[in-house]
């Protein structure tokens, strides 16, 4: 009888649940915390908002992975709603990082978090007194900012992705029926986004994510449209549009992670830089990337190899020792060729290739590497010359005396930390102001 309830108020709305939810659960228990390790990027995205300043006048998008998958200020052509979503992260992650955020006492805050929780295998109950916790000090530390509670989103096993949340979907409907009690206790505003997402059967719709849990386009229209009262009831969208639109002011950057994991437009303190990079650290695939870059006319694209070739990782192999100098400039000049071809009067930017840390036993490989990848950073510079494209060299700013990635600049030996984020806005401040 539980389930078959649980089934029909997922439909209707998570509100109807609230009549079972208090009889059948302990309701904010004192559970004993667990001990979690949080991964490298969670310290390097951490250490990147740290170095964004917030300010009264923000918007702050605050939660996991699925937060962090929204580029935010471009879906509202606002540089003032800022992302800090964070992949994998769980609510004591999220406590043990606001402080960055509630020191710029923001104007309002859009916080979703618990669906790691729940993969973690902790009791419903346990996940939203943490959240309870988590509410009480944002309250207490921005008592200006104005907070909403945004519910968790339906899960779909069918696409048998995240084996840690099958069987799990009971758990996100009594969370958040939890949950909007957690905000009417403590009168801030709830969003329900539940039903915008659920199928019939209580699952998330398929047409609206690609492995179960996370979202596509469509599903971050979805999310936006049901926001955007909370941020401007005056903007409007056309939903046949694209979420995100490149325009002929904006400078885009294209490359590897290293340019996907970042938030450019605050880094620039200008919301019309952007970002297009890959989560895939692949030279192969940036000719295309940069020349449907292009297609959108953008006033510069600032380019940034790989070292990896297909090949390299069809072997499991994230950014590989075994680089082929050749075909990286190849693929660079490929890259080149294809936006002065589709966009002649966009500005083109050719970064050097960053330095690896060979102390990181993951990049032990790159131990005697420094010579060659100096060699590949002179042949991308006489590439720059021959195409009469801007060249900006990084290495000097990344190396040290010994030709690693400055260890102040990163925690795994490639990606970088707010530092190393910010030294490099700095060199493209320079560039681009000039």
């Amino acid at each position: 009888m539980m389930i078959k309830r649980l089934l029909v108020g997922c439909f209707l709305g998570v509100s109807s649940l609230t009549m079972f939810a208090q009889s059948e659960y302990n309701y904010l228990s004192e559970a004993k915390p667990v001990e979690y390790t949080y991964n490298d990027y969670y310290y390097q995205r951490s250490s990147m908002f740290k170095e964004l300043p917030v300010t009264e006048g923000d918007f702050i998008f605050l939660g996991d992975s699925l937060t962090d998958g929204g580029q935010w200020s471009e879906m509202f052509d606002n540089g003032s709603v800022k992302n800090r979503g964070i992949i994998s992260d769980i609510v004591q992650g999220v406590y043990d990082r606001v402080d960055y955020v509630l020191k710029g006492q923001p104007k309002k805050m859009f916080l979703m978090i618990g669906v790691n929780d729940i993969s973690h295998h902790l009791t419903n109950d346990s996940i939203v007194d943490a959240v309870e916790k988590l509410v009480v000090r944002i309250r207490k530390e921005s008592p200006k900012t104005e907070l909403h509670l945004q519910s968790c989103l339906p899960i779909n096993n069918s696409f048998r992705r995240y084996k840690n949340i099958f069987n799990k979907e009971d758990s996100v409907r009594i969370i958040n029926v939890l949950l909007e009690q957690v905000a009417e206790k403590h009168d801030i505003k709830w969003i329900n986004l539940y039903p915008a997402f659920a199928d019939r059967q209580c699952n998330l719709r398929k047409e609206l994510t690609s492995d179960g849990l996370h979202l596509n386009e469509q599903g971050y229209k979805i999310w936006r449209n049901r926001v955007v009262k909370y941020i401007d009831p005056e903007l409007k969208f056309d939903d046949n549009e694209p979420l995100y639109k490149i325009g002929n002011e904006d400078f885009v950057l294209v490359g590897n992670s290293i340019v996907r994991y970042a938030e450019w437009g605050e880094l620039m303190g200008d919301h019309k830089v952007k970002d297009r990079g890959t989560g895939a650290d692949v030279v192969t695939y940036l000719p295309n990337l940069a020349k449907n870059v292009a297609k959108n006319a953008p006033k510069g694209i600032l380019l940034l190899s790989s070292f990896n070739a297909v090949e390299n990782t069809s072997k499991g192999l994230n950014v590989s020792p075994d680089f082929d100098a050749d075909e990286i400039v190849s693929k660079m000049e490929q890259a080149i060729l294809a936006v002065k071809e589709v966009s002649p009067s966009t500005v083109i930017y050719l970064q050097s290739l960053t330095p690896v840390n060979s102390t990181y036993k993951k990049y032990a490989g790159f131990a005697d590497k420094a010579k060659a990848l100096k060699n590949v950073n002179k042949k991308l510079r006489k590439l720059a010359k021959k195409h009469k494209v801007v060249w900006l060299d990084l290495y000097p700013v990344f190396a040290d005396k010994d030709g690693n990635l400055k260890a102040e600049f990163t925690n795994d030996g490639f990606h970088l930390m707010g530092k190393g984020y910010k030294a490099w806005a700095d060199v493209l401040k320079n560039t681009l102001n000039q």
